[in-house]
């Protein structure tokens, strides 16, 4: 399977309404198949511990897959698979993946159940929207942090030289180019010039404008693409794919099954997302990026998030070499403790279910770049300590910080936190005294809890 005869596909294949699809060949395959391989959640278990229930998840996503397709929604077709070209794309996919150039050439793996190599670190300001005085210096204070091996979604520039960005104007395609400029700036200044860059500067064709060998993002730099829930492609993504397979970049391939949408709870919700994770790579991706998403909370450390995270992150470590990384969601907000608590349960979590980490950001943030490198530090610094841990070391220590945050899910309860200027000294990109003393507080907390922090 090329991207050649999937396009072609996505031009000649069934035509079909999007609600059709979701309804018929999404939600209604899903309650079939979790009845075929009984595929249940108890209510309460937060990382799974069944070997076997990953395994039938994994046949059941498969079968999903199958039978659903991927939804082309400009061209209204169904972009069909058959279990040969499906097996074929999974025996070739990649493994390992190397990014970046020179000194800070980095290679990310498939990770299996409870490994035991550390996990692989995305972390950056998550397309946090960012002004422009402070781009550089952000994405600077995140690169200088060493524990994150390349730079992740570097911000978006939603205001220019005192203009509102229309993402298909010219204005677009110079908030592009400065967003190449500035992101490279940004870890030249970090002394890391060749650190791989993952992003995308606006989610419109106009993105391609950052791609540059000399200045901007480059072929050694993974991009960013997104498989709308559920299952469902547009021409943006489909255009990007075409230009930087070509370009020669890993694809970053994301997705977020949405908990309470089409596939109902978490445990038909991981069959979804376990077909997203093949249909990925059946699009060409070379990483794939679970978000575990949750459609009341709109954030994904809850009970449901944390299990569904667990459940299609394991059948995918299990059964497959496909390379994996979960995105980190949360309720609370930067500069409150209930960031680092909603961000190491569900790390916790997903690095014993053989997943990479991307990673963290407020599921609404207030304004401006609200942000904190030092979190994104913490964050990684977690993820190594988790590896190697089993399952049932991590559970106990995801449920006693579940318990601290659980009543505070919902975005209006949830701390409020500050900015990334109120957080650091933006000239010498240090945390502010009052950060730093968080930092320290959380690490001493998840210590005490069992996490072997060093």
């Amino acid at each position: 399977m090329n991207f050649q005869e999937v396009a072609r596909r996505g031009e000649t294949g069934m035509l079909m309404e999007a609600n059709d699809f979701l309804m018929q060949r999404v939600a209604a395959n899903v309650m079939k198949l979790q009845k075929k391989y009984d595929i249940k959640w108890d209510g309460t278990t937060l990382v799974n511990l069944d070997d076997d229930l990953a395994d039938r998840c994994w046949e059941a996503g498969k079968e999903l897959l199958l039978a659903s397709g991927v939804y082309s929604m400009n061209s209204r077709r169904v972009i069909g698979f058959n279990e040969e070209e499906l097996d074929f794309a999974l025996r070739f996919a990649p493994s390992r993946v190397t990014m970046g150039q020179g000194k800070d050439v980095v290679t990310i793996h498939h990770r299996g159940l409870e490994d035991p190599r550390r996990p692989f670190i995305f972390g950056g300001p998550f397309n946090a929207d960012t002004h422009e005085d402070m781009f550089v210096k952000l994405n600077e204070a995140f690169a200088q942090e060493r524990i994150i091996d390349a730079l992740f979604f570097p911000g978006y520039l939603k205001e220019l030289d005192g203009q509102m960005i229309r993402p298909t104007s010219g204005l677009s395609s110079r908030a592009a180019i400065l967003y190449g400029q500035w992101s490279r700036e940004a870890v030249r200044r970090a002394g890391r010039p060749g650190m791989p860059i993952t992003g995308h500067a606006v989610m419109a064709l106009n993105e391609i404008a950052c791609t540059n060998e000399a200045w901007g993002l480059r072929s050694t730099d993974p991009r960013a693409m997104v498989l709308i829930s559920e299952l469902q492609v547009n021409d943006v993504t489909m255009t990007r794919l075409a230009y930087y397979q070509a370009y020669g970049c890993p694809i970053y391939m994301a997705f977020t099954p949405l908990v309470g949408g089409y596939g109902g709870g978490p445990d038909g919700t991981a069959i979804i997302a376990v077909a997203s994770f093949i249909a990925s790579i059946l699009m060409g991706a070379d990483i794939t990026h679970l978000g575990p998403q949750h459609l009341k909370y709109k954030q994904q450390t809850n009970q449901h998030s944390l299990f569904m995270g667990s459940l299609a992150n394991q059948a995918v470590a299990r059964n497959s070499h496909i390379i994996a990384t979960t995105s980190h969601t949360t309720a609370g907000r930067p500069g409150s403790a209930q960031y680092a608590h909603e961000f190491s349960a569900l790390a916790l979590t997903v690095v014993a279910s053989g997943s990479n980490i991307s990673g963290p950001r407020p599921a609404e943030p207030l304004g401006f770049n609200n942000v904190s490198p030092l979190m994104a530090r913490l964050l990684a610094e977690v993820a190594h300590a988790a590896a190697g841990m089993t399952r049932k070391q991590a559970a106990p220590i995801v449920e006693q910080l579940h318990e601290k945050y659980k009543d505070k899910i919902l975005l209006k309860d949830a701390p409020r936190g500050q900015p990334f200027e109120e957080l650091y000294d933006v000239k010498t990109l240090t945390p502010t005294p009052e950060h730093q003393a968080l930092y320290d507080k959380v690490k001493e907390e998840l210590i005490a809890l069992g996490l072997p922090l060093t």
